[in-house]
This record gives C-alpha cells, structure tokens and sequence, in this order.
C-alpha cells in the first residue's frame, strides 16, 4: 500500500511558563495532521524537542483507520520520539519551568520504530495535609506498562510504599521505594497506584513507564 501523505510534517509553539512549580503551564497545540491519501493510514515517528532543550509535557491525540481516537501523555525531558498508526495525529504541549518560556517543536516522519516512554506526577509532602505524611491516589495514564515512585529524600525510603488497588479498591501489591524491581512496579490491571507517605519535608515523582 501506498503510502499516505500527511497534511503537515512539522510545527512548533510557545509554552507559557507555569504559574505552580511542579506542574504544567497552560496547553497549546504545536500540529495538527491529517492524511491526505487512501487507504487505512500509516505508520509514523514524531520526534518532539524544544529550542532550549527545555522539559515539557506534551499530549499526543491520533486515530486510524476509522477508528475512535486514542490519547497519550507523556514526558519530553529534552527530546522523545513515539510511534502510532495514524490517520490523523494532533500534538499539544505545556511548560514545566516556571522561569521561561520555550519554543516547542514536534516533526512527523513515514516508518515504524520501537519506543518507549514515560509520564510524571509530581508532588510535595508540603501538599498534604499539615505535612504530616497521607495516602496519594495516582490513576495510571493510557498505556501505562510499569511504574515507580521516587523521593527527594532517599532516608524515607525503606518506610514509605508504594501500593497498586484494584477497580474494587482492594490493595492487591505493596512495595517499600527501596524495593521496587527495575524498571519499576508492574501494573497488571491496577485502576489506582497509592504511594503512602510520611511525615516530613520533601518532593516525590511518581513515573510511568508507557508501552508506546
């Protein structure tokens, strides 16, 4: 089969920096590409970077086939690439830095590749009630394979948990920080990752590994 042309192959956009550190500015759309020939689409690689070699998040909407649209977010620390079958594929972006703003850029190539990606909550002990340590619900993003939390303060690591609960809330696996395998805690069919923290002053990320 052919294969089929895409209205566009590249774009690019300004992120505002974020108000709130620790999350992601405002959203803006770097492309939007639909394909122009016959046929079911094709396989494409999207290359995403910014100027300033800045991090960002970026949200990737594609469909194919005449199929229902599918969603991705994920993390662009200085450059990533992805791979989807595609008919039509949008690419959104928000600023992490709360200093500047960057100039961010997305460029569409024909093929098929192999990727991996990753998505990041972030979050600070701060947040919780008094700082005195709680429970945090985190949903796994679409495509979410494994997953791992990390803190700013590595002598919490033994005593804090990580667990993975069920759609019926039920605690299914529990694994100290320190203990979690490489590359990270295998969801299976966990509907909610609860990282279980402790009293004190620091910074956690939780971060999904995506099979995409």
């Amino acid at each position: 089969m052919a294969t089929c042309r895409l209205s566009r192959r590249s774009g690019t956009a300004k992120l505002a920096a974020s108000l709130v550190a620790g999350n992601a500015g405002a959203e803006s759309e770097l492309l939007t590409a639909q394909s122009e020939g016959s046929g079911d689409g094709d396989w494409r690689i999207i290359d995403l970077w910014s100027d300033e070699g800045s991090s960002w998040e970026a949200r990737l909407v594609w469909s194919g086939g005449g199929g229902a649209q599918r969603s991705a977010w994920f993390d662009v620390p200085k450059c990533t690439r992805v791979c989807v079958h595609a008919t039509m594929l949008q690419v959104f972006g928000a600023n992490l830095s709360t200093s500047s703003d960057i100039a961010a850029r997305a460029a569409i190539a024909d093929g098929q590749a192999d990727t991996e990606n990753q998505w990041t909550v972030r979050g600070s002990s701060a947040q919780l009630i008094g700082g005195g340590g709680g429970n945090v619900d985190v949903v796994p993003p679409p495509w979410a394979k494994f997953v791992r939390l990390e803190l700013s303060d590595s002598t919490l690591n033994a005593t804090t948990f990580v667990e993975l609960l069920d759609v019926n809330a039920t605690p299914r696996a529990r694994y100290a920080v320190d203990k979690q395998p490489a590359p990270g805690v295998p969801l299976g069919d966990a509907a909610t990752v609860r990282c279980v923290l402790l009293t004190g002053t620091y910074a956690y990320r939780v971060v999904f590994l995506l099979h995409l």
